[in-house]
């Protein structure tokens, strides 16, 4: 009985060190910038400037459907499958484009110029310049799903109605940490908004 009590206890005292460590690592990691314009009650309007990433098409408008598959896409191009097998490291947040024609693109560092990237081994990633955009961004915990962010993107449509803000019918979601990260996880939803 003993034995078992140590090993339950040695087992969880690994637990919460390796997640003090991924936790602590992740804090580390480049994330894109942008600039706040407007602080709501439950939200906020950001300004993002033209971004390079790395992108792929998705099959359908699932978050659960498309999440892993475009995401193994993206890493093996900055795990080095790529023209000249260079590993880039890896920002926050990743995106996903819900609709319809849904993406996933992963933000490359931003000493990096597009000239510099090397060529995708795949041919469905592609490097591209997101361009300027404006959007409302509302912030969760946990971890998301299609359920969780349908919710958030219809709380967030809500607000911008509330206070007259024209916007996109559609969204993305942001996901700041790794699957593999327990505990302080954050995650966005973010809606273009129109003629702000």
């Amino acid at each position: 009985m003993k034995y078992l009590i140590l090993t339950v206890l040695i087992l969880i005292a690994a637990i919460v060190i390796s997640q003090i460590f991924i936790t602590s690592s992740t804090s580390k990691t480049e994330t894109a910038q942008y600039e706040i314009l407007a602080d709501f009650d439950g939200f906020e309007i950001r300004k993002y400037p033209e971004l390079l990433v790395a992108s792929t098409p998705l099959t359908s408008d699932s978050y659960s459907a498309n999440s892993r598959a475009g995401f193994q896409k993206i890493a093996s191009y900055i795990f080095g499958g790529n023209s000249s097998n260079l590993k880039i490291s890896m920002t926050s947040p990743v995106q996903m484009e819900i609709s319809d024609h849904s993406s996933m693109s992963f933000y490359m560092p931003s000493e990096m110029s597009r000239e510099q990237l090397p060529i995708p081994n795949r041919n469905d990633v592609n490097i591209k310049i997101e361009p300027m955009k404006i959007v409302a961004s509302i912030e969760f915990s946990g971890w998301a799903s299609d359920s969780v962010l349908e919710e958030k993107f219809k709380e967030l449509k809500n607000k911008l109605i509330e206070n007259k803000i024209d916007f996109e019918d559609n969204y993305s979601y942001l996901g700041y940490n790794p699957p593999y990260q327990l505990v302080n996880r954050k995650n966005e939803v973010i809606i273009k908004l129109i003629n702000y």
